[in-house]
């Protein structure tokens, strides 16, 4: 905008100093015996402005490319084609669900910990960490953990994810207490815990329900385990990586 303003006023401040060094202040533009050259004059002025104001142009044009292209250089690659995870050939995909064996910040084995893949392909989560919801860089997210930690990666069936992934990215800031309550519905958005917020994300955001059994109910009590995503039969393990 700025730029704008600038050529702007280039334009008009030449055009004027061009028109003031031809044309002596108090001469009568419309005699007869100097209407032809007077129209001459202006046709040299017309030219000259024409062709700064092309020169300009030009130059605003590749200074817009230059900043065009500079700009499309920042954007991440990894916003379009989903990296690998760490030392395997599986690239990620939007809606992967990833499965580590410990709570971030304890060391039960029987609770576990979640998150799932947004379209950045970075991970959303709720983790007593934060207390709530937070997306993480995948380095982030891996430094969460401890060093050589298994993470497994379980894959949404059918084309799945997309929209998980997009209620868990609409929601995940509306969590801003951690807490797990065996005695709380499903369906309650805070306070939540990992797996119970991953659960929300595939039951709201796909319209399917975790659970083999569909015992799963937004208007009931519940308690949802890490260890349901490894079993549930609408994802599939995908691969496995340590933690870095």
């Amino acid at each position: 905008m700025l730029k704008n303003y600038l050529l702007k006023g280039f334009m008009v401040f030449a055009a004027l100093f061009i028109l003031l060094g031809i044309i002596p202040v108090g001469q009568n533009l419309v005699n007869a015996d100097g209407f032809d050259t007077q129209v001459s004059e202006q046709s040299e002025v017309k030219t000259q402005v024409e062709s700064i104001v092309s020169e300009k142009v030009d130059i605003q044009q590749n200074q817009d490319s230059t900043d065009l292209r500079e700009s499309e250089e920042s954007i991440d690659t990894y916003a379009e084609i989903g990296p690998t995870y760490p030392n395997t050939s599986v690239s990620m995909r939007i809606g992967d669900v990833l499965y580590s064996t410990k709570t971030l910040g304890g060391s039960s084995q029987i609770v576990g910990h979640v998150g799932i893949v947004n379209s950045n392909f970075k991970v959303v989560h709720v983790t007593p960490v934060v207390d709530g919801g937070v997306v993480d860089t995948f380095t982030t997210y891996m430094g969460r953990h401890g060093v050589g930690e298994t993470i497994k990666v379980y894959r949404p069936r059918n084309g799945m994810g997309v929209e998980a992934a997009k209620w868990a990215v609409y929601n995940y800031s509306k969590v801003t207490d951690y807490f797990i309550n065996p005695l709380g519905l499903l369906g309650t958005l805070n306070p939540n815990y990992c797996s119970k917020f991953i659960w929300q994300a595939f039951y709201y955001g796909e319209g399917v329900d975790i659970y083999n059994n569909g015992a799963g109910n937004p208007n009931k009590p519940g308690l949802v385990t890490p260890s349901i995503f490894t079993t549930s039969n609408q994802l599939t393990y995908t691969t496995q990586f340590k933690t870095q």
